[in-house]
């Protein structure tokens, strides 16, 4: 074996032990960030679908949320009188009618009314609401199709109420039914109407 050969195989013997001494560990440590990498990939992904679950049920909630606060405006929890009031004015005034009067009501007083008006108040009380009620008389005066369009704005009404009794006459003037006014169409509309709440 000439002195050339030697060498060689003496530098291929030298590489081969760099490379267990040097190299392996480097690949072996090449291997184990990649599995750590793939590792923290995973975990990203996970993340990322625990925030688009998040997410997704934060506006479940706030669905939930605006749902509750329509229930709440539906059936407050107590009677509220000041906000009916200024609702039963909105709703007369946008539809043309001039409201007159509303007075409130308990339940055991309803059913001493009129002989006009109590059989209707006998069958709203045989039917007993599952939440408490507070009974209203309103009075508006103006035009029939004026009266339709009130009584469609309060059945549309976000409050949860009821018409149990309706009566009209042509306005009249101190007392007295005016016969001028029959011709404009001009009526009083006496309601009686039931409003729930929560307590």
């Amino acid at each position: 074996m000439s002195k050339k050969s030697i060498i060689i195989i003496i530098s291929l013997i030298g590489s081969l032990i760099l490379v267990f001494v040097f190299i392996e560990p480097l690949w072996s440590s090449v291997k184990t960030l990649n599995q750590e990498i793939e590792q923290k990939k995973l975990e990203i992904t996970t993340t990322e679908e625990i925030l688009a679950k998040t997410t997704e049920l934060n506006q479940e909630y706030q669905n939930l949320e605006e749902e509750a606060d329509k229930v709440s405006l539906a059936l407050p929890e107590e009677e509220d009188i000041p906000r009916l009031l200024i609702q039963f004015e909105n709703l007369a005034s946008a539809n043309g009618l001039l409201l007159e009067a509303i007075s409130f009501t308990q339940p055991s007083e309803e059913g001493q009314k009129s002989v006009s008006g109590q059989s209707s108040q006998s069958q709203a009380e045989k039917i007993s609401p599952p939440f408490p009620s507070l009974f209203l008389n309103v009075k508006v005066s103006g035009s029939y199709g004026a009266f339709k369009g009130y009584l469609t704005g309060l059945e549309n009404n976000i409050r949860s109420m009821d018409t149990h009794s309706i009566n009209f006459a042509i306005q009249s003037k101190e007392g007295q039914e005016s016969i001028s006014l029959l011709p404009l169409g001009i009526f009083e509309f006496d309601l009686g109407v039931s409003v729930y709440y929560q307590k």
